[in-house]
Order: structure tokens, then sequence, then C-alpha cells
């Protein structure tokens, strides 16, 4: 079981959650410099608490709004899942588990995402500090079906005794000099030596994996894989979640869910894996009425050729993944927008748009320039309801596409 003697929660008291409150819209940075530790309570820890619900403001915005809830580390809000994607996973594993475990508990945002939806839950954590204020916040936050657990996953792993519906594991993915790492053999700790025994104890195993990962390489990689969930929040890719299943399985029946989280609930659309690779004869066309910017899930799935022939529409080259429709596809998973003008790049007309275009919103794909660059040739200002793709169609001239949002 967890150590509760932990120094972290040691003179927390009414001080300690004044101090807070008072200063919670107060820049830490200027809080360090004012005031030092005193016998009272740990002033540090509680500037801590005030930079912690300020970076998580948007993040973690239920968390925050129980003011007891304590943060252990800084470094547990920049590796925390948000609670947009916490909510998502929660759908995952409601119905399907009685009992789970996350094996790489951290600040728990995981864990308590499978609290909700399943009956009994571990949380596992090498650091004490951890485990003690992951124990205190599963209490205030009323949650009691969470054993937590300090110990290391590995050997939690060797000396488990029991059995789980399913486990969760986030390997850490920095080596040394802070280096990312993509390779589930290069994080800690070792998915691929665990695994067997992994599968002794659960017949479900759900790995995150960083947004970078290559799916197919970790398809080869981790072996058993039946789903992968490709997460975006806002349009901005945020992990890989792979589901592996203790039993074989063949590449065609892997399915790539893509998952595109917002404000009014998540949109999912599913491929298997070999589909992609399957299909032949595209159809590639100039800019028509509209275009189509898939959501960065499709795009991290790399699922280019399902969706032009799943919404018929065509592509505006190989390499560019855009498309383009004469008729509107409400449907289309991503971004839309209605074509006002097309201009080829670098001739007279691209040199004089800042004369009829003084803001707008300018994207590259398959381009030999970054935006920024291309915005300063323009003299064209960020902003705007206009957006200018850069792109390269399909008979490799450059071209410009100006249109507005649908």
């Amino acid at each position: 079981m967890c150590l509760n003697n932990n120094n972290l929660l040691k003179n927390i008291n009414l001080d300690f959650w004044k101090f807070i409150e008072d200063n919670q819209n107060t820049s830490p940075i200027s809080l360090r410099l004012k005031y030092r530790d005193n016998s009272a309570f740990n002033v540090s820890f509680a500037i801590d608490q005030i930079e912690a619900r300020q970076k998580t403001k948007n993040k973690l915005p239920n968390i925050n709004n129980n003011p007891r809830f304590i943060y252990p580390s800084l470094l547990s809000t920049e590796q925390c899942t948000s609670e947009a994607v916490a909510s998502f996973k929660q759908s995952l594993f409601k119905d399907n588990y009685l009992t789970m475990c996350d094996l790489t508990g951290g600040l728990g945002i995981d864990t308590l995402s499978m609290a909700r939806s399943v009956k009994d839950v571990t949380y596992i954590e090498r650091y004490s500090d951890y485990c003690s204020v992951a124990e205190y916040n599963f209490k205030i936050l009323g949650y009691n079906n969470i054993k937590v657990v300090n110990s290391d996953c590995s050997d939690f792993l060797t000396n488990c005794n029991t059995t789980f519906d399913a486990l969760y594991i986030d390997p850490a993915r920095r080596g040394d000099s802070n280096k990312r790492l993509f390779a589930f053999s290069d994080c800690e700790p070792d998915i691929l030596k665990l695994k067997s025994r992994m599968f002794e104890i659960a017949n479900t195993i759900f790995i995150k994996a960083s947004p970078m990962a290559d799916i197919s390489f970790s398809i080869k990689e981790l072996e058993n894989v039946s789903d992968i969930y490709v997460i975006s929040y806002k349009n901005e890719c945020k992990e890989l979640l792979f589901k592996l299943e203790n039993r074989e399985i063949s590449a065609n029946k892997i399915t790539i869910h893509c998952v595109d989280i917002n404000s009014e609930g998540y949109d999912i659309l599913d491929f298997k894996y070999v589909e992609e690779c399957g299909i032949i004869g595209l159809n590639y066309s100039s800019p028509l009425s509209f275009l189509y910017e898939p959501s960065s899930s499709i795009l991290k799935a790399g699922a280019f050729k399902f969706v032009a022939t799943k919404f018929n529409v065509d592509k505006l080259s190989v390499n560019s993944h855009l498309y383009t429709s004469g008729n509107y596809i409400d449907e289309f998973p991503g971004r839309k927008f209605k074509i006002e003008k097309i201009i080829l790049f670098n001739n007279k007309e691209t040199k004089e748009l800042n004369k009829t275009l003084t803001k707008a919103n300018i994207t590259v794909r398959n381009f030999p320039i970054k935006a920024e660059e291309l915005r300063k040739r323009l003299k064209i200002n960020d902003g705007g309801d206009k957006y200018i793709f850069a792109t390269t169609d399909y008979s490799n001239k450059k071209i410009l596409i100006i249109c507005s949002k649908v």
C-alpha cells in the first residue's frame, strides 16, 4: 500500500489554502521572489500549486474546480492526460471491464477515467510522494474504488498474484539529455520485455504512445495489436493509444480509429489498417469549388486514400493531402472551405495579392517554403476570415488557393 507519512502533505493547513486562494492569479515568478518558506506551511509547494493550476486551466478545468486538489509536482501537469482525452478513454472502458490496473499512475487522470466506469481500479506508482498525493486526491474527489500501490511497475508485475481484465501503461518517452523517444523498446519501462508477463495477468493491454510514434513500426514492434486510437483534441493530435489482445491478430483485422474531440463531444472515423494500401486508382484534380483539409487524426493515421474514396472527393496531388469537389461534402471529417480564387505562385498576380487581400490565415501543404516565409513574401498580415493554402497540384504546379470557411 501507499506510504502515508509524505513530506508534501505536511503543514498543509488553512494558511496554505488561503495563500493559494489569495494569489491564484499572481505570477508564480513574482511570488517566488517575494516569499520564502516559513514554519507555518511550505510556501514553495503552495506556489507550485498556483503555477500548476494556471498551467492546467484549460487542460484540467473540472479538477481545478476542487480547491483542495493537490499537484505533486509541476512535471506532473506536463505529463498528464487532459480531461477531454480522458473522458473519451472512459467511453472505451465503460461496460467492457470490471477490473483495471494503471501501471504508471502519475497524476492519476487516466486512473480517474477508469474509476468512473470500472468497478475496481489499481493505481501503481514508483514515487511515494505521488502515491500519497494520489491517495489524498482520490479521497477528496469521492472515489473509493481505487487501490493505491507504491511500487515500480516491473516489480509489481513480477510479484503480482492477481489478475485484471485490462492493464494500462504510459511508458516514459524521454531518454538521456531529455531526448524524446518514440520506439517502445527505448522507453521506460521497456514494454517489449514486460509484455509476456503482462499477458499472464490480463488479456487486454492499453499502451499510451507519443503522437510522433510511427504507427506501422509500432504495429510490428508490439505485435498483438487489435486497435489503434489516434486521438486529437481541437484538431491537434495528442496521443496514440494501442490496444493489445492476448491472441494472434492478422494485419487485416487491425482497426484504426481516428478520434476528433471537440467542445461538443467527439467524432470517430474507423478503417482497417490494410485498407489504405489496398486502394488503387485514386482521382486527382485541379481545385474545384470546395477544398477539404482532413483532421489531424486522419493525417496522422495516414488515411489519405481511404478518406478520398469514402467521401468521394478528388486529391490535389499524391503528397499534398488536400482534397476538392464540385459539390459540397458536409460529412467530410476536417476543415471545409469555399474556393474563391486560384493563382500560380511567383507570378505577377502573387506579388500584387496584398493589394486586394491585406490579412489571411496561411497554410502550406507540399510546398517548398514555410508559412511564415510565404507571409513575408506576400506581405499579408495574419488573421481574418480568408485562408490561403499554398500547395502543389497534380501537374506539379505551385499554386495559392484563396478561400473562406464554409
